[in-house]
């Protein structure tokens, strides 16, 4: 019996908007990492080191506080088949309030926060960073509607607009010789230009309703997602809190270099494809074995650039550090290193926080991060009095001892066959031992007394064309794949999958 021709063309329609959701994303993330990256290696010549930590430092506290903004009502309203009015007006109101309160907290406990690691100049710093969490609740609501309808191209100007500005006064606040506060204002900025684009590029405003009984339905879900996320922070934050705890502001700032060029890394080359990953496979919850077999096909096409990349920058970091941040930083290039070598990891467990969430188990997502939490948390107590190179050796360690149960869980609750999951990335795998070979061995034959940018140029590429030869020679359908998806990015779709693709704007927003 074949399938309903509906169905299919419904898939179409699907695969249409997640495709372009995939190029406007690209765009949003590539683009606004790209300016916050040059903004960084400018403001990092132009600001010591110790500066640089105190920032980090602040940043771990404000970025906690952030979490719970707006209560993880926003993935509630992705999530959720139907929302109404009520639901939006009622999160948003919620997200303001926490907001409001979370900022004259920052303000009156700024003192006490700062005494906990014994620097009282990190005061007046988090006192003005407090007003993030305002600005963040104005935002939070706005964006989860956006990507609920895959609207990425509001998100996307709305996130360029913000890096640009908040680099921009970052910049010549650094030039006027404004040191850490150079640093405050560039994310004071860049948190003002995103609320104020925001607003300008989305066509929902709030109504003045609250609903107890909307609320509730939305908290069931977000309490876990908000959880999940408290507890992922923190186990990716433990270490940056202990190495400036005890080892010092100097520490600090070079660690949160090399964590600084991972996370980066990691935002584009995996949140691109996340921030997709969980309204689209949302839209399959009802369908679990073809929810399955779409987690199954969006990893294989991640992983042509999750693994190699890490891999890749694993080999160069040292040079690349020095290259672009200068001698001082030369540490954190080894630090870097260490913590690029998570790649296979992440290959393998990139997404399976969207699909859980996606089919209904933010239960489950919650339970891994709390583990991993609690692991992160006595790893790190371990290794931080050997110096920053360990602390970055335990971050690895714990991933590789977590993945089995990563694995075992998504098999569960998923109904993802693993082992066919693990077989499908063999080729990705062989790829990736082919480029470190190449480049290992060019380390051998090329001359020492090289210069650095030529030396990293000569890697780079040897090392792609080498990964893309044997990908080509033994995963010919995945480049099939691959050029399916860079035909999908492409303008220009047949009239009838559009049409499919406004049906589906229905279903999205809801009544």
């Amino acid at each position: 019996m074949e399938p309903p021709q509906h169905d299919d063309a419904a898939a179409s329609g699907l695969r249409l908007r997640v495709a372009r959701g995939l190029t406007w994303t690209l765009v949003d993330t590539w683009g606004r990492q790209i300016l916050n990256f040059a903004v960084f290696v400018v403001l990092a010549r132009l600001v010591s080191v110790d500066e640089i930590g105190l920032v980090a430092l602040a940043t771990v506290f404000v970025g906690f506080a952030q979490l719970v903004v707006d209560q993880g009502l926003g993935d509630a309203l992705i999530q959720r088949r139907q929302v109404d009015r009520e639901h939006m007006d009622t999160a948003f109101w919620v997200a303001v309030a926490t907001g409001t309160t979370l900022t004259l907290l920052g303000v009156v406990l700024a003192v006490p926060l700062s005494a906990v690691p014994q620097k009282p100049n990190l005061t007046p710093i988090l006192q003005v960073l407090s007003i993030t969490f305002l600005l963040s609740a104005l935002s939070s609501i706005q964006i989860a509607i956006l990507r609920r309808t895959l609207a990425f191209r509001s998100l996307a100007i709305r996130a360029l607009v913000a890096a640009l500005g908040g680099g921009v006064i970052g910049i010549v606040l650094a030039f006027m010789g404004w040191g850490a506060w150079a640093l405050v204002g560039q994310q004071i900025g860049a948190a003002v230009f995103s609320v104020l684009t925001l607003w300008g590029v989305s066509d929902w405003r709030p109504g003045f309703t609250f609903s107890r009984p909307h609320f509730r339905e939305l908290f069931g879900f977000g309490m876990h997602v908000t959880g999940s996320d408290i507890l992922n922070f923190l186990s990716r934050n433990v270490d940056n809190l202990l190495v400036g705890a005890v080892l010092g502001d100097t520490a600090l700032g070079l660690y949160s270099v090399a964590y600084r060029i991972l996370n980066i890394t990691q935002v584009m080359l995996i949140n691109v494809a996340r921030k997709l990953a969980f309204p689209a496979l949302s839209r399959l919850q009802h369908d679990p074995p073809r929810l399955a077999r779409a987690y199954l096909r969006l990893n294989w096409v991640g992983s042509v650039a999750i693994m190699p990349g890490y891999i890749g920058l694993a080999l160069v970091a040292p040079e690349l550090i020095v290259l672009l941040f200068g001698a001082k930083y030369a540490e954190a290039g080894i630090v870097a290193s260490i913590l690029f070598l998570i790649g296979p990891v992440l290959t393998l467990q990139a997404f399976s926080g969207a699909l859980l969430n996606a089919a209904g188990h933010p239960n489950v997502v919650f339970r891994f991060r709390l583990i991993t939490t609690l692991t992160s948390v006595i790893g790190f107590a371990i290794a931080v009095s050997f110096g920053i190179v360990w602390v970055a050796a335990a971050f690895v360690i714990r991933g590789y001892l977590l993945l089995p149960l990563n694995l075992y869980w998504v098999r569960k609750y998923a109904a993802v066959p693993v082992a066919a999951y693990v077989r499908q990335l063999r080729g990705v795998f062989l790829a990736t031992a082919a480029m470190v070979a190449v480049v290992l061995v060019l380390r051998l034959l090329l001359p020492s007394d090289m210069a650095r940018s030529a030396f990293l140029a000569i890697e780079v590429v040897a090392g792609a064309l080498t990964f893309a030869a044997v990908v080509f020679l033994l995963e010919r359908p995945l480049i099939t794949e691959l050029l399916h998806v860079a035909r999908m990015l492409l303008p220009g779709r047949r009239r009838g999958v559009e049409v499919l693709a406004a049906d589906d704007d229905a279903e999205l927003a809801g009544p």
